[in-house]
């Protein structure tokens, strides 16, 4: 079975991911890119005149600029991209196939300034068992849709008959080089190095065995930063390669024994989410989004909307209100970001999984920047790494997130018990004791108290997991009710 999630196909190696599954999604995006249906979407035909604020314009590329393809570190990923470039190649379409191993951000990257469309072979976060595919756009960002209703109508139209074009397979490119020298352009590097040096800050990282290890110390040089799991373990010693507390308990106790002058990045297996942590508290995505936020618009003076996904924070939105600037709620999943960034004047986008992105970039996740940026603050504004959430609290209302995912033993088995509670959702009332709790059902279930207080529920679409995220006044109540859910579910 063939199945797209929120950003492109993900399945286990050998028993879904296999070469003829690959064939048939890889073909499709080739009938995709050069089919006239690429040309009358949607999005190559926006009215800019109505959107000229938007904080990316998308310009519509011919399959002759050819298509750049990356791959990370997990098993064959070489080998599948290997197998991409010659199926690309048999549909005449010019293919740029990276030399070495790279981050997605950094295969946006390229599509944007050069191709008319990206393919990364990656399962970004998920174990190792699996592999996948992910579509980029020319515009550096993941396929709307529209695209992706395209490529699976095109999954059983295969022409058996074609043959690789090897003249039309290029392989002089380095896509992460060239990625790592424009992100220094984005940063004052200088700036950060100073502070780090005069503070005698401590910069510790986590790549999860994923393909930005080394990254760090390339691009700041200094004595100061240890990296660790930073080389190719496609078994990854048997954890995710997602930055999330219960996989970084290894940096968590690097930061504690090292103390208040430190501060821990985590990154995932394909460089666009990230996590952080200093020695008291962990630095999650629902706070490093509104302390992003903060730092754009105070101290880089740059104006616009932000936005975030449903199973994200509200501290953005207090933020918002404080600034008297826009925030806006979308769908899980990265591409209703990227979409906004092509319409709006869109400040910053994230979501809850770590994935964060800004205007004068691409639309797109990009960790290492992330990282970067938040060291770019605490430079700004002179505070140690241990100082950050209380700057945090002192702009917007207090308030903590957890998330509880729930896992099965198959697909069929998370159907039907997300079926059963999406069937019944009033039972879930008493998780809030009161019955004034409003209830929205969409492809997740919501039960909301007020904007601090939140509870939802959301089948992943590429894993045998229901999700469970909540907010609340205190961390105590929120892990309390990601918890009375799970007990729940685990009763149907």
């Amino acid at each position: 079975m063939i199945k797209f999630g929120t950003d492109g196909w993900r399945a286990i190696i050998s028993q879904d991911f296999t070469i003829e599954n690959l064939t048939k999604v890889i073909s499709a995006i080739a009938q995709l890119i050069k089919s006239e249906e690429r040309r009358k979407l949607e999005i190559y035909n926006i009215d800019y005149s109505k959107y000229t604020q938007a904080s990316y314009k998308v310009q519509y590329r011919d399959y002759t600029k050819g298509v750049a393809i990356g791959y990370d570190y997990r098993f064959m990923s070489e080998y599948f991209a290997q197998k991409t470039a010659e199926i690309i190649s048999s549909y005449n379409i010019p293919v740029f196939l990276s030399q070495n191993p790279c981050s997605t951000p950094a295969l946006s990257m390229k599509v944007a300034k050069n191709f008319a469309a990206g393919i990364m072979i990656t399962a970004s976060h998920n174990p190792y068992i699996y592999n996948g595919v992910k579509y980029k756009a020319e515009y550096g960002g993941s396929a709307t849709d529209q695209m992706t209703k395209i490529i699976e109508k095109h999954l059983d139209q295969i022409d058996t008959n074609l043959k690789p074009n090897y003249s039309i397979i290029n392989r002089s490119l380095d896509f992460q080089q060239e990625y790592l020298e424009n992100i220094s352009n984005n940063i004052d590097l200088e700036k950060i190095k100073k502070f780090i040096q005069k503070n005698n800050i401590i910069v510790i990282v986590d790549y999860m065995f994923g393909v930005l290890s080394g990254s760090f110390k390339k691009i700041l040089n200094l004595e100061s930063i240890i990296e660790i799991n930073n080389y190719r373990n496609p078994y990854f010693n048997g954890l995710s390669p997602e930055p999330i507390p219960q996989n970084l308990q290894e940096l968590k106790k690097i930061v504690k024994l090292i103390g208040p002058n430190s501060i821990g990045f985590a990154f995932d297996g394909d460089g666009d989410r990230i996590f952080a942590i200093n020695n008291q508290d962990w630095i999650t995505p629902h706070e490093i989004l509104p302390l992003l936020a903060i730092h754009l618009i105070k101290n880089r003076k740059w104006e616009g909307k932000v936005v975030r996904t449903i199973s994200t924070s509200t501290k953005i939105d207090r933020l918002a209100e404080k600034f008297n600037i826009e925030s806006i709620q979308t769908p899980v999943g990265f591409k209703y970001i990227a979409d906004l960034f092509i319409r709006e004047n869109i400040l910053i986008g994230g979501e809850e999984s770590g994935g964060i992105g800004f205007k004068n970039h691409i639309p797109e996740r990009d960790s290492l920047l992330n990282a970067l940026l938040i060291l770019e603050m605490l430079a700004d504004l002179n505070i140690h790494p241990s100082e950050v959430l209380n700057y945090l609290h002192s702009m917007t209302e207090q308030s903590s997130c957890h998330r509880k995912d729930l896992h099965f033993q198959s697909i069929d088995e998370q159907k039907y018990k997300y079926h059963k509670i999406s069937q019944d959702p009033n039972s879930l009332k008493q998780i809030f004791e009161q019955a004034s709790i409003q209830i929205e059902i969409k492809d997740y279930i919501k039960l909301e108290k007020d904007k601090k207080n939140w509870v939802l529920i959301r089948p992943s679409g590429t894993e045998p997991v229901i999700r469970i995220y909540s907010e609340a006044d205190t961390y105590e109540k929120a892990v309390d009710n990601t918890q009375k859910v799970s007990n729940i579910l685990q009763q149907i």
